[in-house]
């Protein structure tokens, strides 16, 4: 029975999550902060006592898995999990209320860093949480790429497709636990040479780990308060936005740099057709701060540009991306990054796919009967294939309108609104404060409506937008 296989692969999530509960409680207690940290013990048992239950119940189930379990597995995950990971919010009193908690959990591992609470209110165990908690959720939400979105796009443009990507009928989630422990070492590795030289730039050692494991996650979440420049050394930013950007950068470019060590390969880091839309963007939004800033800010511009671009959001400097026009931002923020990284929004590759296609319709213009075939990365495209990206374009800007139109009926105004709507669907918290709302509005002074929407737009972000709406159509439940 379907529903008995995504129990079994839910009862595995379950358990991962128990395990990085414990090595929370284990930082807890290398910080003395004996309560937290046993309360974090205690989180960990229960929550892998219900793993293992659900494992054990389940364990004998059939591994011939259809699109329909995998859609639902997914969405699963989206849901269950950041409910289990947001409970030490609450049960360690950093939010007064569940709705709090769930949206400090949801950014976090959706890796969209808004946040209401400020990290010197913190304990060091919660503050390490929310970096572990990004990190989990970078790794996650790039497996999930590779392995069921890719596997939900066998035919058409191949978005997802990769090297990673091998798939037979009956193994899909079988495979997320390889692809899983590649991405996740992969991650750690980049992550953990970022914090040795962070903390040979003289970053504190707490902060440096903090900051990695967000940092490859373009989490944006800090652990302290305030821009990047109050407490990092500009040597210690530049290595933050060069981790950022590989956590943007396609996984399996990055793999295969890593893996066959040769300069060809490393040089695909640069020439990659996503890759270099992301330089473009950087590139533009650094000439536009400049003018805007004036020339006196070109470094923080170089490194707020990357910060931005890469979906993380950190400020580097207070006179930086401030001064560029909101609409500039938000529209930036839409993009996104690669589609098989940590990062946010729409995607590079879709919007390059769509300004091919549409190129082509607009050379078909002088002659309607002539055959233009649409060329991407040496291979030809069929017209019908477009069809799902279109889909997923309009889709995505429905469920931004939406999103602006249910935080205005709830008492946001409508800068402010849109704004938050396109922080919380591109998974890029931060430009909320880049925006610089008349109103002053900041995350803490949500109301607790306006916390679930925002978290709901999160999540539709973070599990693309087209799975989010196949839930709606009868077809997928009958399956």
């Amino acid at each position: 029975m379907g529903l008995v296989r995504i129990l079994l692969w839910l009862g595995y999530s379950l358990v991962a999550s128990a395990v990085l509960l414990a090595i929370a409680a284990l930082v807890g207690v290398a910080s003395l902060e004996f309560q937290q940290a046993s309360l974090m013990a205690v989180l960990a048992a229960v929550t892998g006592l219900v793993g293992v239950l659900f494992v054990t119940a389940s364990f004998r189930a059939s591994t011939q898995e259809s699109a329909a379990e995998a859609i639902l597995f997914l969405m699963l995950f989206w849901t269950v999990v950041p409910i289990i990971c947001s409970a030490p919010f609450y049960v360690l009193g950093a939010t007064p209320g569940p709705v709090g908690a769930m949206f400090e959990g949801v950014s976090a591992m959706t890796t969209t860093g808004a946040s209401t609470l400020e990290p010197e209110a913190l304990s060091r165990t919660l503050r390490f949480w929310r970096s572990l908690l990004q990190y989990f959720g970078g790794v996650s939400a790039a497996t999930f790429a590779v392995v069921i979105l890719a596997a939900l796009n066998l035919t058409g443009t191949g978005i997802h497709r990769s090297t990673l990507f091998t798939f037979k009928t009956g193994e899909l989630f079988p495979r997320l636990v390889g692809i899983g422990r590649l991405i996740a070492a992969v991650y750690l590795l980049l992550a953990g040479v970022a914090f040795v030289l962070m903390l040979l730039g003289g970053t504190d050692t707490f902060d440096a780990l903090c900051l990695a494991l967000s940092g490859i996650a373009t989490g944006g979440l800090q652990p302290v308060s305030g821009p990047l420049s109050t407490f990092l050394s500009p040597f210690s930013a530049v290595v933050l936005a060069v981790l950022c950007l590989f956590g943007a950068f396609n996984i399996s470019v990055v793999w295969e740099a890593l893996r066959q060590r040769r300069v060809r390969q490393a040089y695909r880091l640069f020439t990659h057709v996503e890759h270099r839309g992301l330089f473009v963007l950087i590139g533009a939004l650094i000439l536009v701060t400049i003018f805007f800033a004036s020339l006196y800010n070109v470094g923080p511009a170089i490194l707020d540009a990357v910060f931005f671009v890469s979906t993380a959001g950190y400020q580097y400097d207070v006179i930086s991306l401030d001064m560029v026009p909101s609409p500039l931002l938000i529209m930036l923020a839409l993009i996104g990054g690669s589609a098989l990284s940590t990062a946010g929004g729409i995607k590079i590759i879709r919007l390059l796919l769509l300004f091919r296609h549409l190129g082509t319709d607009v050379a078909r213009l002088s002659h309607p009967s002539r055959i233009v075939p649409v060329r991407f990365r040496k291979s030809i495209i069929e017209d019908r294939s477009f069809l799902s990206i279109w889909m997923y374009f309009f889709g995505y800007m429905l469920c931004f309108a939406f999103g602006g139109v249910a935080l205005s009926a709830s008492g946001l105004a409508l800068q402010d609104s849109l704004a938050t709507a396109a922080a919380s669907l591109a998974n890029i918290g931060p430009l909320l404060d880049m925006t610089l709302p008349a109103s002053g509005l900041r995350y803490a002074d949500f109301t607790a409506p306006q916390m679930v929407i925002s978290t709901l737009l999160m999540l539709v972000g973070r599990v693309e937008v087209l799975v989010a709406l196949s839930l709606i159509l009868p077809s997928t439940w009958r399956q």
